[in-house]
């Protein structure tokens, strides 16, 4: 089984060893298409039913949001609200709940969290000066569910984590924990960053008991400058925009004005539509192939990789998350710094990595490194890539004489 076919980079970039799809993935053929029809035949704006290029933007909009909605098990595809990207859904969210927060309340996190679900609380926290705890993990970076009690209480109003960890590649129990967080206090707010699990894991706001959910479309094979929010509907009539401006009001006088309905209400601005084409095509593409069997070859690849490393020598290569399944390989080489091994990689066997904190600074403290170097893996990946990649390790040392 191979999938590389489907990847147009691969055939301007014959060599490359794409492993950063933690980053953004690859885009098949069928999402470049979309995208490049919508702006070559269409190109025009939405919100106008008076000629047919702009009613097929109306018709895109409402199609692609419902195609989500069951996508992620919604209640309503009016729960769908396009952004830029998991950043701003986030912040939509923690900026639209700061007028339901105060200074006896507590957001609770994790320290290995995405600095888009990290920082807008800490921002919110020197406003309002509520506390900031953090969940208590397991070894390999999930949350612990037998010590959730430790750090929920009455006083807890949100809890926000991510589906799965982008550093360690931890995969957290959604419905589990929401249920234990919910037993100890029913009203808290959940928010989930889905953004790491989207493209190959079952996503069901409805089972999980969730009240947010944040992706972006380029972490599922779909296009730059589009996310998703999810909210359920009684929060989104409560909370206000992140941001003001055309299409998200529905009346303007001199001294008042009112809001546009939901999801309207959260899209001030011309929407990405060339992305929201190019995201559709992403969906029926992951829903073409099956989450299942996207999931199963990717533990296939990871499980292909841990037999080959074996072999390594374990004081000096050292792996953080090996048992997980996800498709996520935190590493580092004793002694040689992670920046120079991605170079290597890159230099000598065109191995296309992720170098630094990853936008996760607090996880390097729960790991107690300063970097770490990322292989992520997707469905353009095959097993000779990971054979590769061994190759690349066994010669490190080969490397080190060369340069010292």
């Amino acid at each position: 089984m191979s999938f590389k076919k489907d990847f147009p980079y691969f055939k301007f970039n014959k060599q490359d060893i794409y492993f950063d799809s933690a980053a953004t993935s690859l885009k098949p053929k069928v999402v470049l298409d979309a995208e490049n029809y919508y702006n070559t035949h269409i190109a025009a704006n939405a919100h106008n039913n008076l000629f047919r290029n702009a009613f097929y933007a109306n018709n895109l909009i409402d199609e692609t949001r419902q195609l989500v909605a069951n996508f992620i098990g919604a209640y309503d595809k009016n729960e769908i609200i396009f952004t830029s990207g998991a950043t701003q859904s986030l912040n939509t969210v923690a900026f639209g709940l700061k007028d339901y927060l105060n200074n006896e309340d507590e957001i609770v996190l994790t320290d290995l969290e995405h600095s888009s679900n990290l920082l807008p609380w800490r921002v919110l926290e020197e406003k309002i000066n509520f506390k900031i705890k953090y969940f208590d993990l397991n070894d390999d970076g999930s949350i612990c569910i037998e010590k959730i009690q430790n750090c929920v209480t009455k006083n807890t109003k949100v809890v926000s984590f991510a589906s799965v960890s982008n550093t360690v590649g931890a995969a957290n129990n959604i419905k589990e924990i929401v249920k234990k967080i919910r037993s100890i206090n029913k009203d808290v707010i959940v928010i989930i960053d889905a953004a790491q699990s989207i493209f190959h894991k079952l996503t069901n706001v409805k089972e999980w008991d969730i009240d947010f959910l944040a992706f972006s479309a380029h972490k599922m094979f779909g296009p730059f400058g589009l996310g998703i929010l999810w909210g359920r509907m009684s929060w989104l009539e409560k909370i206000n925009p992140l941001m003001y401006g055309g299409g998200n009001n529905s009346f303007i006088e001199y001294d008042k004005f009112r809001l546009a309905k939901i999801p309207h209400k959260f899209e001030a601005g011309t929407l990405n539509l060339s992305a929201i084409s190019g995201l559709k095509a992403a969906i029926c593409y992951i829903n073409q192939i099956g989450l299942s069997k996207i999931q199963n070859y990717l533990i296939m690849l990871k499980n292909h990789f841990v037999k080959a490393v074996e072999s390594l020598d374990k004081d000096k290569y050292i792996f953080y998350n090996l048992e997980s399944d996800e498709p996520i390989i935190l590493m580092n080489i004793k002694g040689i710094n992670a920046q120079d091994v991605g170079d290597f990689f890159n230099k000598k066997y065109n191995i296309l990595v992720r170098v630094g904190k990853h936008c996760a600074r607090l996880s390097h403290h729960f790991l107690k490194v300063e970097n770490t170097l990322r292989i992520s893996l997707s469905i353009y990946n095959e097993k000779a890539d990971l054979d590769t990649l061994i190759l690349a390790l066994n010669d490190i040392d080969n490397w080190m004489e060369t340069v010292l």
